[in-house]
């Protein structure tokens, strides 16, 4: 044990001496530290806990039902698509057909909502023909279906701020009072501005109007009332829609694509110029049908989709498929 002893103590001897050039390094380092912030080469932060005071920062919501004056199942229960007017062109060929026809068309169906009457342009002011025809079919169609709703579609890739945003939906509102905002992303985009999205939804929700997102999924922003999702390749995942029902907690409102900018896609081309009667309402059918099972609403496309750019399909010059939809309709909705 005695011839033990001097290794211990040279031990000892060895860690109080790591110690005391540890604390030497500190205070060399703390004496650096001190001079620099008084030179001002420095400014040395402190950690701050977080605060029990909530943040005033304004976190946008969906509207309520109360808000609303009606429940979302019932809002959303009758979806017709309809584009007339795009990026300020009057979209159906055939010379016959006007707002009046249209309106009359629509109100036949007795909607619940109806979207897209206008894709708003994305520099300018609404021409005065949008305006005439916006109030002429929301007129008729509210007529028979006084709780309908309409929103308008706003390319929202094209607004550079909240601020610009914001006076672009209060000049809109001014001339036609939409009851909502489908904003619109194009799909090949990976990002947009939040500021755009925050603001514009804050200031439709003080108006009590709703918003929506038609976009890529990976972009949705938080507070919208409603999302929209394409069928691309003219179908539905189940997987999908149950992943966006458990994240997203708002109503879906599934589409058939369009075409976005100027060539029309592929799937757009094969419903329009390939597919028959017959085939157009048998895939109608099948998106309708899974409707209830799979929990979102199916927007029967009227007048849509757009193929080319600016002409709308108009769903009233084939017979079948306009069965079709009005029985669907009268079946599931």
């Amino acid at each position: 044990m005695i011839s033990g002893t001097p290794l211990t103590l040279s031990k000892l001897a060895y860690g109080c001496m790591r110690i005391l050039l540890h604390a030497l390094a500190i205070l060399l380092l703390l004496l650096s530290f001190q001079s620099l912030e008084a030179a001002g080469g420095w400014k040395v932060s402190t950690l701050r806990l977080p605060s029990a005071t909530p943040s005033t920062d304004t976190i946008n919501q969906p509207l309520s039902s109360s808000s609303l004056k009606i429940s979302q199942k019932a809002l959303f229960m009758r979806v017709i698509q309809a584009r007339l007017f795009h990026n300020g062109n009057w979209t159906l060929g055939d010379s016959s057909q006007t707002p009046v026809t249209v309106a009359r068309t629509i109100a036949s169906l007795h909607p619940s909502f109806v979207t897209g009457l206008l894709r708003i342009v994305d520099h300018g002011a609404l021409s005065q023909r949008e305006e005439e025809a916006f109030y002429t079919i929301r007129s008729a169609v509210q007529a028979s279906s006084k709780g309908c709703r309409f929103d308008v579609v706003l390319n929202a890739s094209e607004e550079r701020s909240g601020e610009l945003i914001i006076r672009h939906m209060k000049e809109i509102t001014t001339r036609i009072h939409p009851d909502a905002w489908t904003l619109y992303v194009t799909p090949d985009d990976t990002m947009v501005n939040p500021e755009v999205f925050e603001e514009g939804i804050a200031a439709a929700h003080a108006a009590g109007q709703m918003v929506g997102y038609d976009g890529p999924l990976s972009l949705v922003p938080e507070g919208i009332d409603y999302l929209v999702v394409r069928a691309w390749d003219l179908k539905v995942s189940r997987h999908q829609i149950d992943l966006l029902k458990a994240s997203k907690r708002i109503p879906l409102i599934v589409e058939l694509p369009t075409t976005f900018g100027v060539q029309p896609s592929s799937e757009v081309t094969s419903y329009v110029n390939e597919l028959s009667s017959e085939d157009r309402a048998t895939l109608l059918t099948s998106l309708a049908v899974n409707q209830g099972a799979w929990g979102y609403r199916f927007a029967y496309p009227v007048f849509y989709p757009l193929c080319p750019a600016k002409r709308a399909f108009d769903a009233t010059k084939d017979p079948i498929l306009m069965v079709t939809i009005r029985s669907l309709m009268a079946r599931l909705n």
